[in-house]
């Protein structure tokens, strides 16, 4: 029997609340990114985030980030000057 890992996606919803979703630019994030990646570990920890394309729940490109602190995300947020909609909590 083969026994297959559960996608980091699926763990990473369970594992964090908070969720910040942006929409990728028509040519991409460049070195944004990696300012945010930069940004990330060096203000919430690797530990204390992750980051997963959207693109199978949305009909633009997207990436949601996903975080365990809401001060970090909204820190996140005023940093790199992302819009924000807050989303009600899906309750399973």
């Amino acid at each position: 029997m083969v026994r297959r890992s559960t996608p980091a996606s699926i763990l990473d919803d369970r594992h964090f609340p908070v969720r910040v979703r942006i929409a990728v630019p028509s040519n991409g994030f460049g070195r944004q990114l990696d300012a945010m990646h930069g940004w990330l570990n060096l203000h919430a920890g690797r530990s204390h985030y992750a980051i997963h394309a959207a693109h199978r729940l949305l009909t633009t490109d997207a990436v949601f980030f996903y975080f365990d602190d809401t001060a970090i995300a909204h820190a996140f947020v005023q940093r790199f000057a992302c819009g924000v909609a807050v989303a009600p909590e899906r309750i399973a």
